[in-house]
């Protein structure tokens, strides 16, 4: 008896050990809560029981900070920020893309002393200006990065954005349109520099030039210390640096392209090529050596650097030139990093890819303890409601895209079977019952989706905006393009106004949805087989496997636009079963 008395009683202290243990713990965090970083450090362990799960119940309530490791990335954010699962779906994705919604993580900055300049980093938009909007959860935008920018400045505190470029992808009009529809937003929202990266450098420099527009009081600056166009400094673009003032501090910006990165866009080049190149490219190191004389001359006090480099080329210039203040660096993790890494004193911040997180950088150069503190901010629909302003940016941008026929002008190619489309209804005339599954399914009805018109589930999504004149959009809706190059193959869907001539009009009202052919191929020489009675020939026209259908289906249900897809479970949705 006695001995189970002392065992109980020795089993309650060491659990009253515990609690006060664990309760130190926690006052030990809440005191690091505001290090350099905004997060507080502690083992990889204490994460691997984070609530992100959809058993819990989604809060915007503000919280006590949640713990993160410096290795730990926007990844785990995206699951603890995404929207509510109640959230409807558009016509072509099942509730399966109802991806896990967890609590919303509490935002960290609004509890900061007010700085005298914040700063909003962003960058690799990668044509990403909006989610698609296909499925629920989407995370990022230029909506919600505007909401984000209105909650700083509702704080009174004074907020500028920089972007280290690639904004958007391809090249052609489409792409241009998007990357001066993103412009116009930039300076919206007051964002004082641009870096110009591999992508922008696709755009080519002429076309650089006339959207460099210097005008006005906080003029967005198109940066490239070592980059120079048509061999002249002159010419305005890019610009080395800015430099500007916000209560009386002087922050200045530049931005240097590394030769690692240089190589995915300008070739090695022998001397005489390089002098008569449209775009010269120069070593970052001495660029960014006249650059910290011009900060240092400048009495700047705040030194940025936009990097367009890989991890270790940005540690090699944070110690070479620890008068700098942070770098923001390309080329690193998809999601951002919610802890910077710390080279000597000079802060390495990492925001992400395809804007679905943004960077929040309080400035406080006179605090020698703590002059910047950072946030890496999911861009989530439960804390950042649509800007309308964004919005009216969004259907400017359409608008554009089908007064310019941009779908029709774009031009075509030839669909690598030499076959042409020719509908879902020709198909039904033998395959009477798989067209019956088909035509009952979203896929049905993938075009319509792209117009609120049409109410479709999901529509509240696409906030009034027709995308049905957009070929990134339409190319995963309708048949007879190709999905991933956005490109219209001969004989391909078009819309009925960019018709050429009466056989084309009716091309929209036979193609129009996600149909048979975009498995199964263009089915014109299928059906010639068939008449001329070579059904075994006709047969292995069309005839795909389940691996390969899987294949084609990733090409639009993929990570970004279908993230909670699964081919075993769509299938089940869609199956058919050859000829009745």
């Amino acid at each position: 008896m006695r001995s189970s008395t002392f065992t109980l009683f020795a089993c309650f202290c060491m659990f009253a050990v515990v609690i006060a243990f664990i309760a130190l713990r926690g006052n030990q965090i809440a005191d690091n809560v505001d290090s350099v970083s905004g997060t507080a450090p502690v083992p990889a362990s204490a994460t691997d029981s984070l609530p992100v799960t959809d058993s819990l119940p989604v809060t915007d309530s503000v919280t006590a900070d949640v713990p993160v490791t410096p290795e730990s990335s926007a990844a785990s954010r995206v699951n603890a920020a995404a929207a509510s699962p109640s959230e409807a779906v558009t016509s072509h994705a099942s509730s399966k893309e109802q991806h896990a919604a967890g609590p919303v993580v509490p935002l960290k900055f609004p509890h900061w002393p007010a700085p005298p300049l914040a700063l909003v980093a962003t960058g690799e938009q990668l044509g990403y200006f909006e989610p698609c909007g296909c499925t629920a959860n989407q995370l990022g935008g230029m909506s919600r990065r505007a909401s984000l920018f209105e909650q700083i400045r509702s704080l009174g505190w004074e907020v500028r954005g920089v972007d280290l470029g690639s904004v958007s992808r391809r090249t052609g009009t489409q792409a241009k349109l998007k990357f001066e529809t993103s412009l116009a937003a930039f300076r919206e929202l007051n964002y004082v520099a641009l870096a110009l990266g591999p992508e922008e450098l696709r755009l080519e420099p002429g076309y650089l030039l006339s959207q460099h527009l210097t005008d006005g009081d906080n003029p967005l600056k198109f940066l490239g210390a070592n980059l120079m166009f048509f061999g002249s400094r002159d010419l305005g673009t890019p610009l080395a640096s800015t430099i500007f003032e916000v209560n009386g501090i002087k922050v200045g910006v530049t931005s240097v392209m590394s030769d690692t990165i240089r190589k995915s866009i300008i070739p090695d080049m022998t001397p005489e090529e390089a002098a008569n190149a449209e775009i010269q490219w120069t070593d970052p190191s001495e660029a960014m050596t006249a650059v910290m004389k011009e900060f240092a001359d400048a009495g700047v006090a705040v030194r940025v650097l936009l990097a367009q480099t890989t991890l270790e080329e940005s540690k090699k210039l944070a110690e070479d030139f620890p008068e700098l203040t942070l770098v923001v660096r390309a080329n690193g993790f998809g999601e951002g990093i919610d802890n910077p890494e710390i080279v000597g004193t000079v802060r390495l911040v990492q925001v992400g890819k395809k804007g679905k997180a943004a960077g929040v950088i309080g400035l406080y150069p006179d605090d020698a303890e703590n002059p910047v503190r950072f946030e890496l901010v999911t861009l989530s629909g439960e804390q950042f409601p649509d800007s309308d302003r964004m919005t009216q940016l969004m259907q400017g941008y359409q608008d554009r895209l089908r007064s310019d026929a941009v779908a029709k002008n774009d031009g075509t190619v030839a669909h690598p079977s030499g076959a042409s489309f020719v509908g879902a209804t020709k198909c039904g005339e033998c395959h009477t019952k798989a067209f019956d599954i088909w035509k009952n399914t979203p896929h049905a009805h993938a075009f319509e989706s792209l117009n609120p018109a049409f109410q479709r589930k999901g529509y509240e999504r696409l906030r009034g905006v027709n995308k049905s004149f957009d070929p990134e959009c339409i190319a995963c809706h309708v048949t007879g393009w190709n999905p991933e190059e956005y490109l219209r193959y001969e004989t391909g869907f078009i819309n009925e106004e960019f018709a050429a001539d009466a056989a084309e009009k009716q091309l929209e009202g036979l193609l129009a949805g996600n149909q048979c052919e975009n498995c199964h191929g263009p089915g014109s020489r299928h059906v010639e087989l068939i008449e001329a009675d070579q059904k075994s020939e006709a047969i292995k026209e069309v005839k795909v496997t389940l691996e390969q259908s899987e294949q084609t289906c990733i090409r639009c249900h993929d990570g970004d636009n279908s993230p909670g897809f699964s081919f075993e479970e769509y299938w089940k949705d869609v199956k058919h079963d050859g000829k009745d």
